[in-house]
């Protein structure tokens, strides 16, 4: 092995380990949006209780407050379903690359242990 093929060969291993750090911290951030959007979601959700128990209390006319509540839970639910769809195609996208790398490894491997054959044509 050369010094131009090893040094073509640590780079391509330090981009890969790179793509793998920025993925890591891509799905780990989006964890995080995740926790704070479903507390977001229970939120509303308590917000959504708190006026249903007032109306049922009361018997009061709240029915557009429990309206705007059941809507704000909606509202959450739908980007809770938003983040865990990244999640998931970030996790799917990581998978694909991983399956991609073991195959080059496997394709290169091969490569390597086939001889090769140089044997000149006799007449």
């Amino acid at each position: 092995m050369t010094w131009d093929e090893f040094y073509s060969s640590l780079k391509k291993k330090v981009g890969i380990a790179a793509d793998k750090i920025n993925q890591t911290a891509d799905l780990a951030t989006l964890q995080v949006k995740l926790s704070l959007q479903e507390h977001k979601l229970e939120e509303a959700y308590a917000a959504l209780g708190k006026v249903a128990y007032e109306h049922f209390l009361n018997e009061g006319d709240k029915i557009e407050a429990i309206t705007a509540a059941m809507e704000a839970v909606d509202a959450e639910m739908k980007k809770v379903a938003a983040l865990k769809a990244q999640i998931e195609a970030l996790k799917n996208e990581d998978s694909k690359a991983k399956e991609d790398t073991a195959e080059n490894k496997e394709t290169a491997g091969q490569e390597q242990a086939a001889p090769t054959q140089d044997t000149e044509p006799t007449a």
